[in-house]
């Protein structure tokens, strides 16, 4: 039987996969708006995760790449299991609410501790408001598959209060 804490990380690399897959195809779609002459709206947070790594650990860990495995590690790892952890804590009914309450927390958590250490300064505005527009929209679609699968595997995120009547 698997426990709470292994269907959440189960769904948090889910929950990576999608936003990873997302965020790969708006770069891409940026990219070419870019190559016809547009600017960059967005930096993907696999490049901040690079840029991060590169300035904390050096420049040997430069490479996009290892961004992208950062990026899956904590989704998995961390986010997941603390996601199954806090589920029926968090004070919303429905799975996808929860997983968008999470993620917006994270996503305040990232402003003031990643992006610093990625030299974007508190909220990343060094990275400018297309870069903090993006990762909210990246972590709420987090969100919102991390709570729906979740669900699926374990069927208990709902409110402790939840099944009582509502009146008598």
């Amino acid at each position: 039987m698997i426990s709470r804490v292994q269907k959440g990380m189960i769904a948090g690399c889910v929950a990576t996969v999608v936003v990873s897959v997302v965020d790969l195809a708006a770069t891409v779609i940026q990219n070419m708006m870019q190559a016809s002459g547009s600017g960059r709206a967005f930096y993907s947070f696999a490049a901040l995760l690079t840029t991060m790594a590169s300035e904390v650990f050096g420049s040997g860990l430069g490479n996009v790449w290892v961004g992208w495995l950062i990026h899956l590690l904590v989704g998995s790892l961390i986010l997941g299991p603390a996601f199954a952890v806090l589920a029926p804590r968090l004070p919303t009914d429905t799975p996808a609410t929860k997983g968008i309450l999470f993620a917006v927390g994270t996503w305040l958590i990232m402003c003031v501790t990643v992006m610093p250490l990625a030299g974007l300064g508190i909220f990343g505005l060094g990275a400018g408001f297309g870069t903090m527009a993006w990762m909210l929209v990246i972590n709420v679609i987090f969100g919102i598959v991390l709570g729906r699968v979740f669900d699926r595997l374990h069927g208990d995120t709902g409110h402790l209060r939840r099944h009582l009547p509502i009146a008598e």
